[in-house]
């Protein structure tokens, strides 16, 4: 019997989405992520982008297969994208299967019965991920990253790890949160734009097996929850990109237009599938318009507040600062 399939109009800061899901596991979850931009309708003339969120059917899966594909990569032993033209396949275990169509600006995911992930990282992996390969053409960016702003100072970060606990003392210390998991990025009059995303961070707590079921992670929190401010939109001024791991002190140093378009493009937090190969034009973008930052974390999570002003108020580049623990 076929599930009950709900249907959402979206414009995801401009963009508009056409969104179908007949997984009512996960209506919970698509409201707390994307409810923000549901409307009405939108104006004659516009293309939405269409999405649709169905439970797993090998036999409806297997119409959508091609046996022409080729194997593009596999990312963290975890996911394996496959290729074909304008046509992509992500496959994961833990989850279920994408199809994600280019040209002509769509994508199915289906989710499995009893997938080993919460809703709300099934809404990340099966709908933002594929919504920021599609979106992208439009002239958003959607990016896994954290976002923050203070008096006008608003900063990027791009971090391999969680930091739930730096977040937490920077809103306490008068930071908005513009994006706490996901950011959106639109250029705007020669500059680029920070938009708000609903969305989570992880605690930093230690690691244990996620539950099997459909049911609420407890080691994710989101902020607002916990009535901290956020703020919709902030011009970018500053791209911190965090090396992996803590250490015993905390740094950061400013680098060069050029060392900042590698730096940003080796941590770059998202695949970005194009069927030429294209690197994403956004890297070299932010180079050009915003301050950039090679981020040394300590255990300290009051560090990034005084490296942030730091940063903020230097005035000479390639300095670098340290903070002791």
């Amino acid at each position: 019997m076929r599930s009950a399939m709900t249907r959402q109009k979206l414009a995801v800061h401009g963009p508009v989405v056409d969104l179908e899901c007949a997984v009512p596991e996960l209506e919970v979850a698509v409201e707390s992520m994307l409810g923000v931009f549901a409307v009405p309708g939108w104006p004659e003339g516009f293309v939405p982008i269409n999405g649709s969120i169905q439970p797993y059917d090998q036999a409806q899966v297997n119409r959508h297969l091609s046996a022409t594909a080729r194997h593009l990569m596999r990312v963290d032993d975890l996911l394996d994208i496959y290729e074909e033209g304008e046509r992509f396949w992500l496959a994961d275990d833990r989850w279920g299967m994408c199809e994600l169509n280019l040209l002509r600006g769509s994508w199915r995911s289906w989710i499995l019965p009893a997938p080993r992930l919460d809703p709300i990282s099934i809404i990340e992996q099966a709908i933002l991920f594929p919504l920021a390969q599609l979106i992208r053409s439009r002239g958003v960016y959607l990016l896994p990253s954290v976002s923050v702003v203070r008096d006008g100072f608003a900063s990027l970060i791009l971090s391999p790890f969680s930091v739930e606990p730096e977040l937490m003392t920077l809103t306490t210390a008068g930071y908005r949160l513009i994006g706490q998991r996901w950011t959106a990025i639109r250029e705007e009059d020669g500059r680029l734009a920070l938009l708000h995303m609903p969305g989570r961070v992880e605690r930093s707590i230690t690691p244990r097996l996620r539950s099997s079921s459909l049911a609420g992670d407890e080691n994710e929190i989101a902020i607002p929850q916990l009535q901290v401010a956020s703020q919709n939109h902030a011009f970018c001024d500053a791209v911190l990109v965090a090396e992996p791991g803590r250490r015993p002190k905390a740094h950061v140093r400013e680098v060069s237009q050029s060392e900042a378009i590698h730096l940003m493009r080796d941590a770059w937090p998202i695949i970005e599938l194009h069927p030429n190969r294209r690197q994403s034009p956004l890297p070299g973008r932010l180079a050009q318009c915003c301050q950039i930052a090679q981020l040394q974390l300590s255990r300290n999570p009051k560090d990034l507040l005084s490296l942030l002003n730091s940063l903020r108020y230097s005035g000479s580049e390639n300095q670098q600062r340290v903070v002791a623990a």
